[in-house]
């Protein structure tokens, strides 16, 4: 019973630490980015804590023997090994939910941290394919073609460094896509259109014709001063995505900076709705390393089970983090639907979405513009008879 009470209570310790670390440092981090990029961006939250801690538990093992040795054992340093545990469980609950990942952290291979970063990633993938009775933990090769050539590159550079007797060079590539697949079904496709009319600081554009997916179901929905949002459950992995429309007057970048307020908000009791939704693919490659020069990662880790207190410096972390909108079947194209007898959830204009469950965030978006991210369609009406 006493051991019992013990890994309860460094469970709630874990978790809270979790939430501490997405507070401090994923959502600093997603300011810093929605401040600096103009129109869209996806971005894995999970890939990238998973990579500093990569990096933070290898730089702790590079300074205790002792740890290392506990760790390939798997004995003593019960708190360490607890904290893999659960980084593993979560790639795989993300693997469950049909995240294709990628994930690689570089640095000279004549540098020790090599030889650690290389035990933390193999403890991690056994981790997570410990409990994988489904196989869903495995390589996506999607995006190991995306990573290989970037990694060659990184490689090369890390010899021209070597001949000019350089520093330490952390390299950090993550690749991620996500086709979510919806608890929901959704019955037809009709044509819409996406237009830029609420927010603030965006001058007018256009609408959009574009085609979307709607579905009269059973939602969750959401209120806060700053948006008004509906959940859509996936099929696996107890995970779901939220989707975030913002008020009359207030922008995606009001609601990213409150995020947090959005994501713990209580969620209204499931009723009868209307959803239409935007059928699109986005994809947000970037090098996010400058957001990450003013976040401290030792304080983000701190009270972590790996004590150490790292000069960590990651040089570059390229992203490519994409998401895809689609049905999970062939939709007939309809005109027109009638939704008089339940309320409509219409993802008409620039919105947030966040993937997520009762704990944590796995991937957040922000949409602004789909020019160029759908098929291209006709709608019934024009542009000129939309309400104002």
């Amino acid at each position: 019973m006493a051991c019992h009470q013990l890994k309860y209570s460094v469970l709630c310790v874990f978790l809270l630490f979790q939430s501490t670390f997405q507070q401090n440092v994923s959502l600093q981090m997603l300011k810093e980015i929605d401040r600096y990029t103009p129109d869209n961006y996806v971005l894995s939250l999970l890939n990238i804590e998973l990579i500093l801690f990569e990096i933070y538990a290898a730089k702790a093992i590079e300074s205790s023997i002792t740890l290392e040795r506990n760790l390939i054992t798997g004995t003593g340093d019960p708190e360490a090994r607890m904290e893999i545990q659960k980084w593993g469980l979560r790639y795989n609950k993300a693997s469950r939910a049909k995240f294709e990942m990628a994930n690689k952290v570089a640095v000279s291979q004549r540098l020790p941290l090599s030889k650690k970063l290389r035990l933390i990633n193999e403890l991690l993938l056994t981790s997570a394919k410990k409990y994988d009775v489904a196989k869903d933990v495995r390589p996506s090769i999607s995006m190991d073609n995306w990573l290989s050539p970037h990694l060659d590159d990184v490689l090369g550079s890390f010899v021209q460094a070597k001949k000019t007797n350089a520093a330490e060079n952390i390299v950090a590539l993550s690749g991620m896509s996500v086709t979510p697949r919806w608890s929901t079904p959704f019955q037809s496709q009709i044509n819409r259109y996406f237009v830029k009319k609420h927010g603030t600081g965006y001058g007018s554009k256009d609408p959009l014709c574009v085609p979307m997916m709607h579905s009269l179901a059973m939602f969750e929905t959401m209120s806060t001063d700053e948006a008004k949002g509906i959940y859509i459950r996936f099929s696996t992995a107890n995970m779901g995505m939220l989707i975030l429309l913002p008020r009359k007057g207030v922008s995606c970048k009001d609601i990213l900076d409150n995020l947090s307020n959005q994501v713990n908000v209580e969620m209204n009791d499931p009723k009868h709705i209307h959803l239409i939704l935007p059928i699109f693919k986005e994809k947000f490659d970037y090098n996010i390393a400058k957001f990450l020069n003013g976040i401290n990662i030792y304080d983000a880790f701190k009270d972590s089970g790996f004590s150490s207190k790292p000069n960590i410096k990651i040089n570059d972390f390229r992203v490519n983090h994409g998401v895809q909108f689609e049905p999970t079947q062939r939709l007939n194209v309809v005109e027109d639907i009638d939704t008089q007898n339940a309320q409509t959830f219409e993802v008409n204009r620039a919105f947030v979405f966040v993937i997520k469950d009762s704990d944590f965030v796995y991937a957040v978006g922000r949409v602004e513009n789909l020019d160029g991210l759908t098929h291209k369609v006709n709608c019934s009406k024009k542009s000129d008879d939309l309400n104002s």
